[in-house]
């Protein structure tokens, strides 16, 4: 179950949590590697009906104010959590951001980071991947970059752990 107490809400986002408990349950306890990065792909990838779902919900909790309702760097970088889970395994914080055209704050995954990749323009790439799943092993970092235009996201981070610091 997912946890968004105190979070924004509005029409769309119960039916994005359904989606996003699915997909926890499909994650289980699987090491977030470049195998997950397949199995999302294959499974949960742009071609599917879930991954343009939860697409379609993303955008519609942009326009309800309850994703990426948060100013990071002006309109063109923003986040908002959705909610968190607890099950025991990877205890996910969910959040989602919008990013264009931008070099984002540079940050280690101590447990790693699963991205799903939303292109808003047609050529926009997140860290030279498009639209799909993306998956940071643990202990990685990077600067999140996304070129080309505009995408949405939602990411999950095991135990909300990120390390944000100086290359």
């Amino acid at each position: 179950m997912i946890n968004d107490d105190g979070l924004p809400t509005g029409a769309h986002k119960p039916a994005l949590l359904n989606h996003l408990e699915r997909l926890v349950a499909f994650i289980g306890d699987s090491p977030l590697n470049l195998e997950l990065e397949k199995r999302l792909n294959r499974d949960y990838g742009p071609e599917t009906a879930s991954f343009q779902e939860m697409k379609q919900l993303l955008r519609s909790g942009i326009e309800e104010n309850w994703a990426c309702y948060q100013v990071i760097d002006g309109a063109d970088y923003r986040r908002g959590r959705l909610g968190v889970t607890v099950d025991g395994v990877h205890d996910f914080v969910i959040e989602s951001a919008r990013l264009k055209d931008v070099k984002g704050k540079y940050h280690k995954h101590p447990r790693g980071e699963i991205n799903m990749i939303q292109q808003v323009d047609p050529q926009s790439r997140f860290c030279d991947t498009g639209e799909g799943w993306k998956v940071f092993a643990p202990g990685t970092s990077h600067y999140p970059t996304v070129t080309g235009g505009a995408c949405t996201f939602i990411f999950l981070l095991p135990k909300g752990e990120i390390e944000y610091h100086e290359e």
